[in-house]
């Protein structure tokens, strides 16, 4: 199926890695020109160079200075405004996902919020203005399914990423009319090399397998296996965002999508 995409300009934050990176292989693929975001310059031109990019924008946009540069140096690269937008970049930078809530700073809230929430704010504000102008626009907001379905833990970055699912459905019902979209993509437990790395330091394993990292989590009882039987991918996400991200996606906005296998007991 032809999404549609050909010659729409598109950036994905944290496309460095992970998500975001799987979306713009993904995106280029189907013919759009995508600016890959990150804070590795050699990594994010590594995989521009891989998928054709239009080119690269660095910085941790969980700043408004950055943002604003990430910002500027997208929309030159691609030569106009951006049509596409997916606010990706995120985590947990404080690492708080096994400490009980009433033992994290509200420094550490503050933190999780510019990161997992004031940073889409910031592209959304910076780039809606454009896409009002051209009556089009494709936003995209990636959340989490403890954003959902918090857990007794991390209550900073999963408030973080609730109030990233307020915002984008106040956002969407704000922008009538003047074909823009909001959605938020949500993933339930996903095989990315950041868990990886956790997992291998959780349990001094450097060579650990994603096999391997599930079965131990499993039998932990850390979460349980989704309905579908496995874990999720970068690609299953990826998937989903470019379906969003198409202009055929023009009568949905507002929505959260959970891509979780089934991970999160919720009926949206």
């Amino acid at each position: 199926m032809d999404l549609n995409l050909a010659g729409r300009r598109a950036l994905v934050t944290g496309s460095s890695s992970g998500i975001g990176e799987a979306t713009v292989r993904m995106l280029a693929e189907e013919g759009a020109i995508v600016v890959v975001q990150g804070r590795n310059r050699e990594r994010a031109e590594k995989i521009a160079e891989e998928i054709g990019a239009a080119g690269v924008a660095i910085g941790d946009v969980s700043s408004d200075e950055v943002a604003d540069s990430v910002c500027a140096e997208a929309t030159a690269a691609l030569g106009g405004n951006i049509e596409i937008l997916m606010n990706n970049a995120g985590g947990s930078p404080t690492g708080n996902s096994s400490v009980p809530p009433a033992e994290i700073s509200a420094a550490d809230f503050a933190r999780n919020y510019h990161t997992n929430a004031l940073a889409a704010v910031r592209l959304c504000k910076l780039c809606i203005p454009d896409m009002v102008a051209n009556k089009f626009g494709r936003i995209i907001n990636v959340s989490s399914a403890v954003g959902m379905q918090p857990n007794n833990m991390g209550a900073d970055y999963s408030g973080a990423k609730a109030a990233l699912n307020n915002y984008t459905v106040s956002l969407a019902g704000s922008l009538k009319g003047v074909g823009i979209t909001v959605n938020t993509l949500t993933p339930g437990i996903v095989m990315v090399e950041g868990l990886l790395r956790y997992g291998s330091k959780r349990y001094d394993k450097p060579d650990l397998t994603f096999d391997e990292l599930s079965e131990r989590f499993v039998d932990e009882g850390i979460f349980d296996m989704p309905p579908v039987g496995r874990l999720g991918v970068p690609q299953d996400l990826a998937m989903v965002a470019c379906m969003l991200a198409s202009p055929l996606s023009g009568y949905i906005t507002g929505a959260n999508y959970r891509v979780d296998g089934g991970q999160t007991r919720g009926l949206n």
